[in-house]
Formats: C-alpha cells, sequence, structure tokens
C-alpha cells in the first residue's frame, strides 16, 4: 500500500487550495494515481487539471485565477518547478545506505571483468557485458543484449537547477531502465535513467548507436535504429521501426510516430 502525504506538512498553508493528500512525485503523465505534480505554464496547468491521476499542482502564482473551479489540490509558487524538486531532494535524502544483495545475473552472460553493475540491477539470459561498462541505480536488461564499451546505462540526467546563492542543485534520479530483449547498446553510449516511476524504456530489437545519448523517461519503441552521436532529449517517445540518421538531435517531450525516418543531421523540435 503506497504512503501518503499531507500538502500542509511540505507548503505554507496560505498558498494552498483544497488541501489533501498525495503519494507520490512525478510527471503529469502519471501513471498510479495520488501524483503531485508542476506546472510552469498555463498549457501544462490544464493538462494537469485533467489527468486523472493527478492530485496537487504547483502552480505559478500569476495563474490562480485559472484555478478556482477544480477539486484538485493546488500550491501557488513562485517557482513551481524549483519548489518540486527541492521536495523532490528532500523526499530522497533519507533514502539511506543499506547494503544490498549482488545483482540479478541471468543464464550464460558474459560480463568483462572492468564492468560496474548495481546491485538493483537485472539482467535476463545471454547478455554481453563489454569493457569499462558502468550499470547504474534500478536498470532492467532483458534477453539476449549486447552492451558494447564504455557505455552507461542509468546514468544521472541533466536537469539545471539553482540554488538561491547561485549554487548549483544536484537532483539525484530515482528511476530507472528498461531495455527489452535483442538490443544492441554500441559503444560509448549513455542512457540515463528516469526521475519518476516509469522508467526510460528501449524496447525490443532495438540498436542505439556508438556514443549516442538517450534522455532520462524517454522511450524508444520496438525495431528502431538510433544512428551515432544522436541526442534523444528526456521525454521523449519514439514509435516502432523509427529511423534516426547520425547526429540527429530530437528535443524533448516530442512524440514521433512509428516507420519515421528522420534523416542525418537533422535537429527535429516538434512532433513528427
Amino acid at each position: 500500500m503506497a504512503s501518503t502525504y499531507q500538502v500542509t506538512d511540505y507548503f505554507p498553508a496560505q498558498d494552498i487550495l483544497n488541501s489533501a493528500l498525495f503519494t507520490h512525485l512525478d510527471e503529469i503523465e502519471a501513471q498510479a494515481p495520488g501524483a503531485l505534480v508542476y506546472c510552469q505554464n498555463i498549457h501544462y496547468l490544464h493538462k494537469a487539471l485533467a489527468a486523472v491521476n493527478v492530485a496537487c499542482i504547483l502552480c505559478p502564482d500569476n495563474l490562480r485565477d485559472e484555478v478556482l473551479d477544480t477539486e484538485k489540490t493546488i500550491v501557488f509558487c513562485v517557482d513551481p518547478r524549483t519548489s518540486f524538486f527541492r521536495l523532490y531532494n528532500r523526499f530522497n535524502q533519507d533514502a539511506g545506505c543499506a547494503i544490498l544483495p549482488p545483482p540479478i545475473i541471468g543464464d550464460n552472460c558474459r560480463l568483462h571483468p572492468s564492468a560496474v553493475i548495481s546491485p538493483l540491477a537485472r539482467l535476463g539470459n545471454n547478455v554481453e557485458v563489454s569493457a569499462n561498462v558502468v550499470i547504474e541505480g534500478p536498470v532492467e536488461i532483458g534477453d539476449n543484449v549486447f552492451i558494447g564499451s564504455n557505455a552507461v546505462v542509468g546514468a544521472e540526467g541533466l536537469i539545471t537547477l539553482r540554488n538561491d546563492d547561485g549554487t548549483l542543485m544536484m537532483v539525484k534520479h530515482q528511476g530507472g531502465v528498461r531495455i527489452g530483449s535483442g538490443c544492441q547498446i554500441l559503444a560509448g553510449a549513455v542512457i540515463a535513467r528516469s526521475l519518476f516511476q516509469r522508467p526510460t524504456t528501449i524496447h525490443d530489437n532495438c540498436q542505439i548507436g556508438i556514443m549516442s545519448n538517450i534522455g532520462h523517461g524517454a522511450v524508444i519503441g520496438e525495431n528502431c535504429v538510433v544512428s551515432g552521436n544522436t541526442v534523444i532529449a528526456g521525454r521523449s517517445r519514439l514509435g516502432a521501426g523509427v529511423w534516426v540518421g547520425a547526429s540527429c538531435s530530437i528535443a524533448q517531450g516530442l512524440v514521433i510516430g512509428d516507420a519515421v525516418q528522420i534523416k542525418m543531421g537533422s535537429v527535429v523540435i516538434s512532433d513528427g
């Protein structure tokens, strides 16, 4: 059973409309009910208000007039994004350093002795992990997967936030990575783990090219090819059978349909 939290334990009562409970922090597309999320503009506010699984919204002060008629809990903030991630860090700072058992390794795996594999990892059968690979945090890898040298699976993703004194705030991702069966993750590729419950996901039979970067929370559909030196930013969604040429960049949060071909060197800034 999920824990429940009272909003007034974390935010001033005078900034709260419809004070109630939440169960976890998440994005607006939360998969489980009881989510606390944040929005920074009216577009995402309307999405959050319509989302069934969102219970509480951190909302900019200047949008107060937009949320008078709702049963959801609203917390008005000067900077909802920073307030959200301060709470995210607060929830995670007591995670502790418990001694964990070894990772779960399937049959017939070949693991180079220089590879570093998190105790939280689960590897299927016939997985090959090459030299200097790092597998961090909760990572689930299917059967018959190849991971090339110097790849990092489960890396910390990029979130730029600053403390009041101008120093960078560290946000340690608490989500995971799921790699389907039959995938090839080639040398130097970096796959960031997600922030929330839904993992960064590479579906079955995908190729991720040399030195490519898959951002936190991205989802790559089955049978996709992501060529070398490509950046797929966080929360992007690629359908099945997508081919992405070398040195492409796909902006965050985009949705690319099935069987789309993205030519070499393209910069994608809208859904396709």
